[in-house]
């Protein structure tokens, strides 16, 4: 019999997904794991493509193919990314004796939360072996609803931190960077309202904002009539290559997430602010969810209120200013990235939790 001990859980197999979860289905336990979830037809937006094995949802017939399939490849614990999406496998596990862990993201624990559907159904999980997540903040959440302490395990997500910090040259041009979806929790326009009033103190920023999203038309709208084509590009979502290479370029990161108000849907802990702090790079950011444990105001960036476009514009304008203080800060980041943030660390506290280290 063959033997995958790991099963991850996930919406939509070689669906483009955020980094975390692309991560733990390819790198966590490479060779041991299978991947549960809808197949996307080839073509049909496919961003990457699952190894052997895989069960597509869409190919399973009558009652206990699922547990059938895990079984007979050995599987010893899933692991569902995202509660809501997850919640339904319990029981799987259960019937065939195979732990089962939920993976929490911003999502699961502002939006899902607001519904007392979900608060309900996410109390099923005191019946799992656990629930992982990736702040202390988010953590406190799931207690709040009645979730035992002690199944609720918090590693911070983790990325690639380079063994030594980059260099940057002196220029007359700081260059400023943003990465992200352009949607609601992101806060794209008071990003562009911050560097805008930033700008206009200090004529030599330049900002490079990737990401697309709903909201890409109204930033560009923004960026036309305020006068910012000649310091402002948008060029839309770009592959990780293209991220990297401005986090080398740049001088400092910003990001103004906030919780959707007509959603309630917020972040967990942001992962563009983790490979920033690894890139070496200040970071001027809000007091939001998970952010304040990964950013130490003044020490590795400033944090801002959400909504406080003055204060982020008055940081950046600061930082634009002080290129010692940059990279001062951007040095302190790297090495809290190096301490606590690094996929290495993140790796090895998965396993541990999932009972497969070793």
């Amino acid at each position: 019999m063959s033997h995958y001990p790991l099963a991850v859980l996930i919406a939509e197999i070689g669906a483009r997904t955020e980094t975390f979860i692309r991560r733990h289905v390819q790198d966590l336990l490479p060779g041991g794991t299978v991947t549960v979830g809808r197949a996307l037809p080839v073509g049909r937006n496919v961003d990457w493509a699952a190894t052997e094995p895989f069960l597509d949802l869409d190919d399973i017939s009558g009652p206990g193919a699922a547990e059938r399939f895990l079984l007979d490849h050995g599987v010893e614990v899933l692991m569902g990314e995202y509660l809501d999406l997850s919640i339904g496998w319990l029981d799987v596990a259960l019937a065939g004796g195979m732990r089962f862990f939920g993976h929490a993201h911003g999502y699961d624990v502002t939006e899902r939360l607001r519904e007392p559907r979900w608060r309900s159904e996410y109390l099923r999980y005191a019946e799992a072996d656990g629930v992982i997540t990736m702040s202390e903040c988010s953590r406190r959440c799931l207690v709040d609803i009645g979730l035992p302490a002690e199944k609720i395990h918090v590693v911070p997500y983790g990325v690639d931190v380079p063994e030594a910090p980059p260099q940057r040259p002196k220029g007359t041009v700081v260059r400023v960077v943003a990465v992200g979806r352009m949607i609601a929790k992101k806060g794209p326009l008071l990003t562009l309202e911050a560097f805008a009033r930033a700008a206009s103190a200090y004529p030599g920023l330049r900002l490079d904002y990737v990401g697309a999203g709903p909201l890409h038309s109204s930033a560009r709208d923004f960026v036309r009539k305020r006068g910012l084509d000649e310091t402002v590009c948008l060029p839309g979502s770009q592959p990780n290559g293209v991220v990297r290479r401005l986090l080398g370029q740049a001088d400092l990161f910003v990001q103004h997430s906030m919780v959707d108000v007509a959603t309630g849907n917020g972040e967990g802990l942001p992962v563009a602010i983790l490979e920033a702090m690894a890139s070496a790079l200040p970071v001027v950011a809000t007091r939001h969810a998970g952010i304040p444990e990964a950013v130490l105001d003044g020490v590795t960036g400033y944090l801002v209120d959400e909504g406080d476009h003055e204060a982020m514009a008055d940081a950046i304008s600061l930082l634009a200013r002080e290129p010692d203080r940059r990279r001062e800060m951007g040095l302190a980041g790297w090495r809290r990235a190096q301490d606590l943030f690094s996929w290495k660390r993140e790796r090895a506290e998965l396993l541990r939790v999932l009972g497969l280290a070793g």
